[in-house]
């Protein structure tokens, strides 16, 4: 249902990122690493020794406040903390713009000051965060647990400025944090007033993460006994369990920076949590869209290595290198437009009915869609994507209930759309439209098939991914899982790909070993083991990302931004080896 669009218009694209939960006796942090970069940070970005005392409280600016030290006034950019805004007290002090140095470990209060709603730092200064999976997203339900962290005294080597003192990252505020100077041997620790039983300790980091770091604890702060270390951070939210001790000091001591930047955090937790991951291969960082439907759904299920291919899979590769001589010379990645945000929407959320907007001309409504849209929980802030397409996506965890929505517009605080639907039970489906609603032209759903940020950031897609081709099989002719079809052939040209059909990349080649961008091996990988699914046709080959409308509706950075690092969309996916695509049989895994 996409319209023709430039494959090189400028776009950008949307991350954020999960849990990785990591066990002492499995060695290592495991996981593919993060190799997105940061945007550029001010190069007089002060840095202050391991020998500076930080103040013992960070005051705030005031409302509506320049008083913003120029030093700090760019940070590297990454996804906003899920739920917290940037609240400030009206009339407060200014930051300082020096910091004063002294010859004993920098020392910081639990003190920090909020800031005010209003304030130039929401604008001058963001915080944010490609550690965390945001609240307009989707959010994963945990075990409440005591942080013995919270507000406790903290020490640190060093910090780059007074906005990024150590006790930032005790201070339960998701969008603050501790930032070190930018070399790799740095730490930060916290003292829990007394000796106590711990054994997790969580490190919610910014995009200036640890590639190898240790956790320390000592019941004296001198001795120090390392109760995990990895060579093999990959940041984001990272759970670290390990056997119980009793320690009143724990240490995170940095070895190896990810990055050109120090180490950041933005909280540091330390707990005694009842149960102990003890499992021999962690789970890292699991994230929602790792299972919108039902675990059975085809949208999870690996391809096995031997699978038996399609008889014409080596005319259908030739046909899909022809489309990509022919439409651009390459394979985009829809962000702004021609791709869905993602708004979730809370339990008791307000609902409202949208209207349907014949924009087609059928001349009629259809009754059962405007009972699926009758009572629709969209948030405020919600807004549908670029573009001719105007995709919007609303879940709502709580009813297990998904909308969709094409072509959708708020006319005068009256949503309206042209086309979409509701998905119940959404848990327990196999991932697909029933028929004739949705809003890709094969009935299968958003959510499914898009590459998300948070899955970028992970290092790892774990589902098939939609995708869309220019030239496709007539719409009588399609694959399961599609359940219909917009196909156009009307010269019946041979070795068309039909929607819903699938496939993959040899599952033989050495990924890690081409010279591809860092997203495109990411893609690459899920392309082998659980490929692509033609669910669309467009004006250009193309997958979709999640819209970072998810995120900047909210006032939040596109994370996007420092996932691509400078490279262009349609430039991302450059030396993809599609030449070595798999087509599977007609109707692949259909049950």
């Amino acid at each position: 249902m996409q319209k023709l669009h430039h494959a090189r218009s400028a776009r950008h694209l949307v991350l954020a990122c999960g849990t990785a939960v990591i066990t002492a006796a499995c060695g290592g942090g495991g996981g593919a690493n993060n190799n997105a970069q940061l945007a550029s940070q001010s190069a007089n970005e002060p840095t202050v020794s391991s020998a500076a005392v930080s103040s013992n409280s960070v005051p705030a600016p005031a409302a509506n406040s320049n008083n913003v030290p120029a030093s700090t006034s760019t940070v590297s950019p990454s996804v906003v903390s899920s739920s917290n805004a940037l609240a400030t007290a009206a009339n407060s002090n200014s930051l300082p713009v020096s910091v004063p140095t002294a010859s004993s470990p920098i020392v910081s209060s639990n003190t920090v000051p909020a800031t005010a709603a209003g304030s130039n730092l929401a604008t001058t200064n963001p915080t944010v965060s490609a550690a965390t999976v945001s609240s307009n997203y989707i959010s994963a339900t945990t075990t409440a647990v005591t942080n013995l962290a919270a507000n406790k005294p903290t020490m640190a080597s060093s910090f780059v400025s007074s906005s990024y003192v150590s006790a930032l990252a005790v201070d339960g505020n998701g969008t603050t944090r501790w930032a070190s100077a930018h070399t790799d041997s740095e730490w930060m620790q916290v003292d829990l007033g007394s000796a106590q039983p711990i054994n997790t300790v969580t490190l919610v980091w910014e995009a200036a993460f640890g590639r190898a770091y240790a956790i320390q604890v000592s019941t004296d702060g001198s001795t120090w006994n390392t109760v995990y270390s990895t060579t093999t951070g990959v940041g984001g939210t990272e759970k670290i369990a390990f056997a119980s001790t009793t320690a009143r000091f724990v240490r995170m001591q940095g070895t190896k920076r990810a990055t050109s930047y120090g180490f950041s955090l933005y909280e540091f937790k330390v707990s005694n949590e009842p149960t102990v991951t003890t499992t021999a291969t962690p789970t890292v960082n699991p994230l929602p869209t790792d299972a919108i439907f039902a675990p059975t759904s085809f949208w999870y299920q690996p391809i096995p290595t031997t699978v038996a291919l399609h008889p014409n899979s080596a005319n259908f590769v030739t046909e899909f290198a022809r489309q990509f001589k022919a439409y651009y010379g390459n394979v985009t990645i829809n962000t702004t437009a021609y791709s869905s945000p993602v708004y979730a929407a809370a339990a008791g959320a307000a609902t409202t009915a949208v209207q349907f907007w014949d924009c087609q001309g059928k001349r009629y409504t259809d009754a059962s869609l405007v009972n699926q849209w009758s009572a629709v929980p969209i948030p405020g802030y919600a807004q549908p994507a670029s573009g001719t397409d105007a995709e919007m996506t609303i879940y709502q965890p709580s009813s297990d209930s998904i909308w969709e929505f094409w072509q959708a517009r708020n006319q005068s605080g009256v949503w309206q759309a042209c086309w979409g639907g509701r998905m119940q039970n959404v848990s327990k489906s196999d991932g697909i439209w029933p028929v004739n609603y949705g809003t890709t032209a094969t009935g299968l759903p958003f959510l499914g098939g898009q590459i998300t940020a948070e899955e970028l950031q992970r290092g790892e897609i774990r589902h098939a991914i939609g995708i869309s081709l220019v030239d496709v099989e007539r719409a009588s002719i399609f694959s399961w899982p599609a359940n219909r079809s917009d196909g156009y052939n009307p010269t019946n040209a041979p070795n068309r790909i039909a929607e819903g059909q699938r496939f993959r990349l040899d599952p033989t080649i050495n990924v890690d070993a081409m010279n591809l961008h860092p997203v495109a091996k990411i893609i690459a990988k899920a392309a082998q083991k659980y490929g692509f699914v033609v669910w669309d046709k467009a004006g250009s080959i193309s997958l979709r990302s999640q819209n970072p409308k998810s995120y900047t509706a909210l006032g939040q950075v596109n994370p996007y931004t420092a996932l691509f690092n400078g490279t262009p969309e349609y430039a991302l996916l450059n030396g993809f080896p599609w030449d070595r695509l798999q087509f599977l049989p007609f109707n692949y895994g259909k049950p």
